[in-house]
């Protein structure tokens, strides 16, 4: 009895622990390829690719505000009338190919450090972004982004009080 127990505890030990594989994860493929692109093409305030790579219906998200294709580009080009030298010390970018257990879905994730001097004031700025985005027939149809926004949004509040005087 003790020996069916321990092989009864061992087994539901291993199977608690065992993690579910639920796709494929690569660095290299095509969609990774089009957001690294895409990333460097937002660092020189050109948004070629993004046009390219996503559908028109695309949503994105921003912690909790959801904007369009159109709203995201404006917002992340006005980054550049704010800050310079933006760039990105360290950029992550991987693609998981999702099995039937979770739809066949594909997600592009990213992990960087988003880095850029204010014109204002000569301050380097610097914080983490996370990002992944949705592929569906070769197109971006969701985004998802999360960082810190109050140093942005406190370089806006300055310029704009800037101006007011």
């Amino acid at each position: 009895m003790r020996k069916i127990f321990l092989i009864f505890f061992v087994l539901s030990i291993s199977f608690t622990f065992a993690q579910e594989i639920t796709g494929v994860t690569k660095t290299g493929d095509k969609y990774s390829s089009m957001i690294r692109k895409s990333i460097e093409g937002y660092f020189k305030n050109d948004f070629t690719v993004h046009e390219e790579i996503t559908a028109d219906d695309a949503v994105f998200t921003i912690n909790r505000d959801t904007f369009s294709k159109d709203e995201i580009k404006a917002g992340f080009s006005a980054h550049h009338q704010l800050y310079a030298n933006i760039n990105a010390p360290w950029l992550f970018v991987e693609t998981t190919f999702y099995d039937e257990n979770n739809n066949n879905q594909v997600w592009t994730h990213v992990w960087q450090m988003w880095e850029g001097t204010s014109k204002r004031n000569g301050e380097k700025s610097r914080g983490p972004v996370h990002s992944s985005f949705k592929w569906v027939d070769g197109k971006v149809v969701e985004g998802i982004y999360i960082y810190d926004t109050v140093p942005l949004s406190t370089e806006i509040a300055a310029v704009q009080k800037k101006k007011k005087k």
